[in-house]
């Protein structure tokens, strides 16, 4: 592999903002071109580069990880899947399969970009629910004790329990309200049983 290949992933794991506008300025026109053959327009492209880019980041902060084809073919081929799924999945148009880089997504990189879609669901509905829920979430998420919570908003350790149990059940709510919920519920389900042995 180029040695240009693996700075590329070094760039986005340590977010080099000269190096990543390097990666925007080479490699989105030519995603841009896919998407366009597909029906996509440039703010499409420009979604689907960052969300690419996302899964990048944590495919390769995996252990293990192994870059096995050139970088742009990589790129473009996480970007290809997640733009021919939304088309897929919106009936929009007839999808033409466009595999010119000659990259396949496997299954451990699939399942990574249905983990993006995961989180980016789970940051979507999190802005929605109200600035005290953000906050008293947020802080649980962090692992702060609960009574230095409870301090600083000025409420009771009984009362703030209760809160973030409230704040918890409309986030969840929210999310499973979303119709992308039930598919990458099912997704996640097929490959834990798939990865089973003997189906268990």
């Amino acid at each position: 592999m180029e040695n240009k290949d693996l700075t590329y992933i070094r760039a986005i794991l340590n977010n080099d903002s000269t190096l990543l506008d390097e990666i925007y300025r080479r490699f989105l026109p030519p995603l841009f071109g896919m998407l366009r053959r597909n029906g996509g327009r440039f703010e499409d492209a420009k979604d689907v580069f960052q969300e690419a880019i996302v899964v990048v980041f944590h495919h390769a902060a995996r252990p293990g990880f192994q870059l096995t084809a050139p970088f742009q073919s990589y790129l473009i081929g996480i970007g290809r899947f997640i733009w021919l799924r939304q088309l897929k999945k919106n009936a929009r148009i007839e999808v033409t399969s466009d595999r010119e880089d000659g990259f396949d997504v496997d299954a451990d990189l699939e399942h990574q970009i249905f983990e993006s879609e995961k989180q980016r669901l789970f940051r979507e509905k999190f802005t929605l629910l109200g600035k005290d829920c953000q906050q008293l979430l947020q802080r649980f998420f962090d692992r702060e004790p609960l009574n230095r919570i409870a301090n600083d908003m000025g409420y009771t350790d009984d009362y703030v329990k209760k809160k973030n149990k409230v704040c918890k059940g409309k986030l969840m709510e929210l999310i499973q309200k979303d119709t992308r919920y039930g598919e990458l519920t099912s997704h996640i389900y097929s490959a834990k049983t798939q990865a089973a042995p003997n189906g268990e």
